[in-house]
C-alpha cells in the first residue's frame, strides 16, 4: 500500500500522486454512455491510466465535454468603447461589478475578465491602491481572470515603454503575483488573441458547469 500525496479531482477524470518513486502518478477516467439497445438507459466505465502508458500513447490534454450547446451568453460592460466579439454568442451590455467582461450561467454571473491593453496597465500603476482593489473585486467571482494585450516583455522592455523602469514594472508584477495567486494574468500579446483567450475560457466554464451531454 502507497500513501496518497494528492489526489485532484477534474470534471469526470481523477488524478492520483502516490508516494513513491518511480510510477507515481495515475489517473482514472470515468465514462457514462448509452446503451444501444436501451436508449435512454446508461452505464459507466472507469479506466485506470498509468504515467507509462500515457506517455506511450501520446495522449493529448483530457477536456471533459460538457452539452452540445456551445452558445453561452456574454455580458459586455457598458463602459467598453470598442469590445470584443464572440461570434454567434447572445452578448448584453449593461454595467457590470467588476471587470470589462462576465460569463452568465443560470442567471448569474460566474466569470470575469479585466482587460487591459499595454497603456491602460502602465497607467494602473499610478495608483496601485485602487488597482489592488480592482482585483479584490474579481476574487468575489467564482472564476476571474487579467488579460493584457501585450506581452510580458513588451512590459518590461524600455524601447516599448517609458512610463517606468523595466525594474520597477517587474517587481510590481511579482507583488501581484504573490499577493493574488488566485488571479492568472495572461499576456496575450495583442487584442486578437486575447479575445481568443477569454472566447476560450469563457467555453470550458461553461462546459464543465453544464450537465453533459450523455446524462440521462
Amino acid at each position: 500500500m502507497c500513501e496518497i500525496l494528492s489526489l485532484s479531482v477534474y470534471g469526470k477524470k481523477m488524478e492520483v500522486i502516490l508516494n513513491r518513486k518511480m510510477r507515481k502518478r495515475c489517473f482514472f477516467v470515468t465514462l457514462r454512455k448509452e446503451y444501444k439497445t436501451r436508449p435512454g438507459e446508461f452505464y459507466e466505465q472507469v479506466f485506470w491510466v498509468t504515467q507509462a502508458s500515457a506517455r506511450s500513447g501520446g495522449r493529448k490534454a483530457y477536456l471533459p465535454q460538457g452539452g452540445k450547446q456551445t452558445n453561452f451568453t456574454v455580458l459586455i460592460d457598458s463602459r467598453e468603447r470598442y469590445p470584443y466579439r464572440f461570434g454567434k454568442c447572445p452578448v448584453e451590455r449593461q454595467a457590470l461589478p467588476a471587470g470589462d467582461y462576465g460569463l452568465v450561467q443560470d442567471n448569474r454571473l460566474v466569470a470575469v475578465v479585466e482587460r487591459k491593453t499595454m497603456e491602460n496597465f502602465l497607467s494602473s500603476l499610478r495608483d496601485f491602491g485602487t488597482l489592488r482593489l480592482t482585483l479584490q473585486e474579481l476574487r468575489t467571482f467564482p472564476h476571474r481572470a487579467v488579460v493584457l494585450e501585450c506581452s510580458y516583455g513588451d512590459l518590461i522592455d524600455p524601447k516599448k515603454q517609458s512610463f517606468y523602469a523595466p525594474g520597477y514594472v517587474a517587481d510590481i508584477l511579482a507583488e501581484i503575483a504573490l499577493q493574488f495567486p488566485d488571479i492568472p494574468f495572461v499576456f496575450c500579446g495583442n487584442r486578437k488573441y486575447a479575445n481568443e483567450w477569454i472566447f476560450r475560457f469563457f467555453k470550458r466554464i461553461h462546459e464543465i458547469s453544464s450537465p453533459s451531454d450523455l446524462s440521462p
